[in-house]
């Protein structure tokens, strides 16, 4: 029982109303306006010869068929008037039933027009930077080749030159032209960052999902990375014991994008120690508690749980909550330049999504990190 419903059982004449701080609608069962308190009738600017002439669906949109829904469940509602008034006025809508000996339905209505105009501007300033910002991305998108095209000339022709292509170099020129393939060759990495994660943002992204073999696709990436690991006298552990399915459902490319910057990122970080990457199938119950809406009857290791550990250097705990925003903390990554690297991050973000799965960080600076990510395995309607 609300506030309304208590003030008509405490007292029923209709002045208790009077003083209620709130505009008060009582309407029969039929839609039929019983009675309104001056507050209603100061809001509106009516008469109440002129208020009971109308009906509520006069008043503000969805009427009467509103108003009863509200009442039986005890929500609210934000209302745009119907009336001519002077400027638009917002109502936040609330009903509860009452019988007295007659059934009626009492309706407390409450100005909310500048909250509501202040939040329409600010949804209009959010979807006015959405486009903004997909325009922008949309825009980098089409004119990458424009921009990787004179880098990859930059870059082609000075390592041609490097290895003798055009003759004979000098020391100082063999000195400078290093300089400039070493550039070219991180300006192209930034580049090609930057218009991967705009064509992510602007949802120009590719993918397709289907079914392959997943024991095969880790073997794969094991072989190529057991390499670069060696390099640096790492150990390089792919953990499939807890796998319990071979074939699985997803878009193979992009989750090999994911764990080509998950495992180069790793090995970078780690000077001594090891790599393991550990695969396995997350119960309903941590599930849950990841943010997955999963139901009583989906089938077990229906997910994939892949985590990529380092024993690196770790990332300080003011950095891990951002760790995958590109626009936290710039400064920082320019100062290290380290733009690219904050780019793949979010790129890597923005894979996983795609993939209809999540991903998070754990961390302890100089003690290693932990990536951690769920994505289906199969086709499930989310």
């Amino acid at each position: 029982m609300n506030i309304l419903s208590w003030l008509f059982k405490k007292k029923t004449e209709k002045n208790t109303l009077a003083y209620y701080p709130d505009a008060v609608l009582v309407a029969s069962v039929s839609g039929e306006i019983l009675y309104a308190n001056e507050n209603l009738l100061n809001m509106f600017k009516l008469s109440s010869e002129e208020l009971f002439d109308m009906e509520l669906l006069d008043i503000f949109d969805g009427g009467f068929n509103l108003i009863s829904n509200l009442a039986k469940s005890a929500d609210s509602a934000i209302v745009r008037s119907k009336l001519k008034l002077d400027e638009d006025l917002f109502f936040e809508i609330k009903a509860s039933e009452y019988n007295d000996g007659e059934e009626k339905i009492i309706i407390s209505i409450r100005d909310v027009s500048h909250s509501q105009k202040m939040l329409n501007k600010l949804l209009f300033e959010h979807e006015y930077m959405n486009k903004l910002t997909k325009n922008k991305n949309t825009f980098l998108t089409k004119i990458s080749g424009e921009l990787t095209s004179p880098i990859h000339s930059i870059n082609g022709f000075s390592q041609a030159i490097l290895e003798g292509l055009g003759g004979d170099v000098n020391e100082k020129q063999e000195k400078y032209l290093k300089i400039i393939n070493t550039n070219s060759t991180k300006l192209l990495e930034l580049v090609n960052s930057i218009v991967e994660y705009s064509k992510l943002e602007s949802g120009l992204y590719e993918y397709e999902f289907k079914n392959f073999d997943f024991v095969t696709f880790m073997t794969s990436l094991f072989t190529q990375y057991k390499l670069k690991a060696d390099d640096k006298k790492l150990i390089l552990n792919f953990n499939l014991n807890s796998l319990g399915r071979r074939n699985i459902y997803s878009d193979e490319s992009v989750l090999k994008q994911i764990m080509d910057i998950l495992l180069e990122n790793a090995i970078s970080k780690t000077e001594s120690g090891s790599i393991q990457v550990i695969v396995s199938h997350p119960d309903n119950d941590f599930l849950e508690v990841t943010g997955f809406k999963v139901s009583p009857n989906t089938p077990e290791k229906s997910y994939l749980m892949i985590k990529i550990v380092d024993t690196g250097s770790g990332i300080a705990e003011s950095d891990l909550n951002n760790i995958f925003d590109p626009y936290a903390n710039i400064d920082k990554y320019i100062a290290k330049k380290a733009v690219a690297k904050s780019l793949e991050m979010g790129i890597v973000y923005n894979l996983v999504r795609l993939l209809k799965g999540k991903i998070w960080a754990e961390s302890e600076a100089m003690k290693g990190s932990s990536f951690i990510f769920i994505i289906p395995a199969e086709k499930i309607s989310l």
